[in-house]
């Protein structure tokens, strides 16, 4: 790499980028044009595993977006927490990597893992670059100006998020003019909307996104036997529940009739599942009880399937339940 510091003419590239997505794109393609590697990758530190946000294509591991270690396996793990060079020509000369198991797994030679920051200076995740080959010791020279790289990601991935930040608050001021009447949730629109910008931010960042979707029982039975009045108090107190186990960033709606569902930012499968316990739980303390679906949003998908998928997990929860009274 030239003495110059090549990396600082990408500075001017990347102070005009917003979004994390594609700085991280742009910072991957520089660097495997600079600096070769078997494989480069953005990832990011999540629920116990460092996750590959972005991956340089046809790389020589054969992994991609969404494949990646647990955290405490990593080798970004063993620069971070313990102290690890940032940059190993040979990993042989480096006994925490050399006997780490992904990377004998990986048959992994040459190492360079480069922190991201988020706001507060903890760890997003992190540049990693891979390589079955060993490098001269010439090779660390290239460290500061990764480190510069890093710096720079971390910045445009801190804006990335206070723009999203942003766009959620705007997201509250048109609440009122999207409220299902009724039960004071939000209506199908502005359920569409919703899902719509959650998905912008987990394709932008990585995070987890989960749906859950419930149909009330017994609303026609109510509405036929006491009236539409008792149908209705019936609906607004399914809302009051829904409304009172969620958290201030999830967006509960009533998507018409005596659906509901509920969009639950930076929420894995399994928080989702506990999450639905709770509803169901909640909703026995209150005379209520529904059939209940989830999903999760995963990293190549759509809100759309994922919908469509929590609607599958409640079809199905709906035909136990059914034969379970049988």
């Amino acid at each position: 790499m030239p003495a110059q510091s090549p990396a600082l003419a990408l500075a001017p590239a990347l102070a005009t980028m917003t979004s994390f997505e594609d700085a991280s794109r742009l910072v991957l393609d520089y660097l495997q044009a600079q600096v070769p590697m078997g494989m480069w990758t953005v990832s990011r530190v999540i629920e116990g595993r460092q996750v590959y946000l972005e991956v340089t294509p046809d790389n020589a591991f054969g992994l991609d977006v969404g494949d990646g270690p647990a955290w405490e396996e990593s080798l970004c793990h063993e620069m971070w927490d313990n102290d690890g060079p940032s940059v190993a020509p040979d990993i042989s000369r480096v006994p925490a990597y050399s006997s780490n198991r992904a990377a004998r797994e990986l048959s992994v030679a040459s190492y360079v893992g480069i922190p991201v920051y988020n706001h507060d200076d903890t760890l997003f995740g992190t540049i990693c670059g891979l390589d079955s080959q060993a490098r001269p010791d010439s090779f660390t020279e290239i460290g500061p100006q990764l480190e510069l790289l890093g710096q720079l990601l971390s910045v445009v991935r801190n804006l990335d998020g206070r723009a999203v930040a942003l766009a959620r608050r705007l997201e509250l001021t048109l609440q009122e003019s999207e409220t299902d009447h009724l039960t004071g949730l939000r209506n199908r629109r502005s359920w569409q909307r919703a899902c719509q910008t959650e998905e912008t931010r987990h394709h932008r960042l990585g995070d987890h996104a989960s749906i859950v979707v419930l149909d009330l029982d017994g609303l026609k039975l109510v509405n036929d036997r006491d009236g539409h009045a008792a149908g209705d108090a019936m609906l607004r107190r399914a809302a009051e529940v829904l409304r009172g186990s969620s958290r201030q960033t999830d967006v509960v709606a009533r998507l018409g009739g005596d659906e509901f569902a509920v969009l639950c930012p930076q929420t894995t499968a399994s928080q989702v599942a506990l999450y639905a316990d709770r509803i169901r739980a909640e909703l026995a303390a209150a005379g209520l009880s529904a059939s209940i679906g989830t999903a999760t949003l995963e990293r190549a998908g759509t809100m759309t399937r994922t919908e469509a998928a929590a609607d599958v997990a409640m079809y199905a929860d709906k035909r136990r339940r059914r034969a379970g009274r049988a």
